[in-house]
């Protein structure tokens, strides 16, 4: 008996053959191949050879198997020549896809003018809006929906991928003061048609196109979900030029990238110049605003951003009290404020509008782990996923949850992952190298943290990291430099304010240390940041003057290393105690203890930080218990900490040489 094949196996098995690109590689082996031989048949030919062209043609017969494996095992990237990981997604039985349930790809952009890619896509993007806000409707989020652009998929791949049942295709052809849009939904079950229509409108009738369109596909779709056939929400603007400008604002801000997110800024400000009203515009420049800040894709100080984003948010929500995107903009910056409490108010009024909007999810994710609410972030980071499987950031948010509880692996999986589909997008590159340096894997840490610079060479932030993966590796010189160019390029950036004053503390730079301690860098310096210095040049009553005019606490320090905001955070609560226990102020051992009850706590949820490990072994050195702190500094080297540059400088450390430890 013939075992028949399962076309879904063959199916699959096609498509990472294209992933891996060894068809592309196959065509362009066998054009290679015709172009060597018919050259080669030449100059064989005038040299009176020709008795050796079977063995050129045994040459390029024999090489095309040796072709096609290197390009199934290794990939060209930004960082490279890398093996290639196997795709995550790999289910072969997936669940099927609900009724009701559908994508919106990317519109082609038919028009003669390739500048207006940003119109196909933006009306495609919208038309997914107004579906997503029906009832009953279960729409694919825009990220992955877009993460099909140009890839020429089967459409039950598609459908497999993102667990719909029909997805809904087309062209733009924008000329002149028209527009023609063919459109046709698909099943994802069987690939077959369900519905074709062509529309024509003048731009001017834009709005009133996006209603058809979406009202057209709800009469097809809401038959099989049960969706009632509600009104769509009302355009926020009737000004085709403002609605134009907005778009390519969005088509920008989707690259996130630092210029691009310059210029989305740009271009909501002029949608705002043509439509003072226009809602949509304001929360969308808060967002790029916000996301240009130093905690994000840019340089720009935090509470520069804020300042310039949180009127635009504002002014959003006067003009939209009920828009899902204003809310979230505000929640945005309420978390960048530092306002938890009123940030996941926001949020949670974002999603409960439009729950079907993922950045919504994603930002108040962030603001769950500010809170310490680390398991219901990453409930809400899984959720996400589920929503938007192909969107890189969920995806590297899903891998820095699995770095928190130590499972590195999965990490690395994750990262990988929105590599895959995304290899210019440079904070996965960034998390792969947080995920290599947890497992002491310095070489292919260092080599993802310069993929991320290549692909964003002007973020301070990621020179920064690759200073302390060079201190780490021992290279102490390359780490300077390194450090000196995060200097360069954000000279007022807090997140690597501390890692600074280490890196001049390993070069023995007393010089700098003492500007520092004195206050007289250019650079603003907190006060606990001071009295760092003034512990290094070995003037602890200065210290301690300085640490107590300081605001710190022990629950608060440890939820930020675990965030990881910060490139290196310096150990001011224990220094700041250990000052005190030397003064014989009771309150060193009460910092303590309290820093040790706020470990425990987090210990209980399961969070794994080798730092925090190695904080609470000094803090119990310091306290004089012997036995945890050999046991809590053992599980820290175990679970990643790497750091015998800072081991040489923390003078902590000297309590642990007193209770005999090293």
């Amino acid at each position: 008996m013939v075992k028949k094949r399962n076309p879904v196996s063959v199916r699959k098995f096609w498509n990472e053959l294209r992933r891996r690109h060894v068809v592309q590689v196959a065509i362009f082996y066998g054009a290679f191949a015709w172009i060597v031989i018919q050259v080669g048949y030449a100059l064989l030919t005038a040299f009176e050879l020709e008795h050796l062209e079977r063995y050129l043609v045994a040459a390029l017969v024999c090489g095309f198997p040796v072709a096609l494996l290197l390009s199934w095992l290794f990939n060209i990237t930004p960082g490279g020549i890398e093996r290639t990981d196997p795709l995550p997604l790999t289910a072969e039985a997936p669940p099927e896809a609900p009724p009701g349930s559908l994508a919106v790809l990317p519109f082609m952009n038919l028009s003669d003018d390739a500048e207006n890619e940003y119109f196909s896509d933006g009306l495609s993007e919208e038309i997914r809006n107004q579906l997503a806000r029906v009832p009953g409707l279960r729409v694919a989020a825009r990220t992955s929906s877009f993460s099909f652009k140009g890839r020429h998929e089967d459409i039950r791949e598609i459908g497999r991928l993102l667990n719909v049942a029909v997805v809904l295709e087309g062209g733009v052809r924008k000329q002149a003061d028209a527009v023609r849009i063919n459109l046709q939904l698909v099943s994802a079950v069987d690939g077959f048609q369900i519905w074709s229509e062509q529309f024509e409108r003048k731009l001017e009738d834009i709005f009133r196109l996006q209603d058809d369109i979406a009202a057209a596909v709800i009469q097809r779709v809401s038959p099989l979900s049960g969706a009632a056939a509600l009104a769509l929400p009302a355009a926020t603007t009737q000004q085709f030029d403002a609605y134009n400008l907005y778009l390519r604002g969005r088509h920008h801000f989707h690259k996130r990238t630092e210029a691009a997110l310059q210029r989305a800024v740009g271009y909501f400000k002029q949608a705002i110049e043509c439509d003072a009203n226009y809602a949509l515009a304001y929360s969308g420049l808060g967002d790029a605003i916000m996301l240009l800040s130093s905690r994000y894709y840019g340089n720009m100080p935090v509470d520069e951003a804020v300042s310039k984003a949180l009127p635009a948010a504002q002014r959003a929500l006067e003009l939209a009290p009920d828009q899902a995107e204003a809310h979230a903009t505000l929640g945005l910056i309420r978390e960048s404020q530092g306002d938890l409490a009123g940030a996941g108010q926001s949020l949670r009024r974002a999603l409960e509008l439009n729950p079907a909007y993922t950045m919504g999810l994603v930002w108040y994710g962030l603001v769950l782990v500010g809170q310490g609410n680390f398991h219901e972030a990453g409930q809400r980071n899984r959720e996400a996923l589920q929503r938007d499987p192909l969107s890189p950031i969920i995806n590297v948010n899903v891998g820095f949850d699995a770095l928190r509880y130590g499972d590195v692996a999965q990490a690395k999986t994750s990262f990988a992952a929105a590599i895959d589909i995304d290899p210019y997008f440079p904070v996965s590159h960034y998390g792969l190298a947080r995920a290599h340096a947890q497992a002491k894997e310095f070489d292919p840490a260092l080599h993802a943290i310069d993929a991320a610079i290549a692909l964003a060479p002007e973020r301070a932030y990621y020179h920064a990291r690759k200073g302390l993966l060079l201190l780490q590796a021992g290279q102490i010189e390359a780490a300077g430099r390194s450090v000196e160019e995060a200097c360069c390029k954000a000279p007022d950036n807090p997140f690597d304010a501390d890692l600074i004053i280490a890196n001049s503390m390993v070069r023995a730079d007393r010089d700098y240390l003492g500007k520092v301690a004195r206050g007289e860098t250019m650079r603003s310096y907190a006060a606990e940041q001071r009295g760092q210095a003034f512990i290094a040049l070995d003037d602890l009553p200065a210290a301690r003057e300085q640490y107590e005019q300081a605001t710190l606490d022990g629950g608060r320090e440890l939820i930020e290393l675990i965030t990881d905001d910060w490139i290196w955070r310096l150990p001011h609560v224990i220094n700041r105690a250990h000052l005190r226990l030397l003064d014989d102020d009771a309150r060193g051992r009460d910092e303590l203890e309290g820093l040790l009850a706020g470990y425990d706590h987090m210990t209980q949820q399961e969070i794994v930080n080798p730092v925090a490990s190695y904080w609470a072994a000094c803090a119990h050195a310091l306290l004089g218990h012997a036995q945890q702190t050999r046991a809590l500094l053992d599980e820290a080297r175990q679970i990643g900490w790497h750091h015998p540059w800072w081991e040489g400088q923390d003078w902590n450390l000297r309590a642990l040489a007193l209770t005999g430890i090293q």
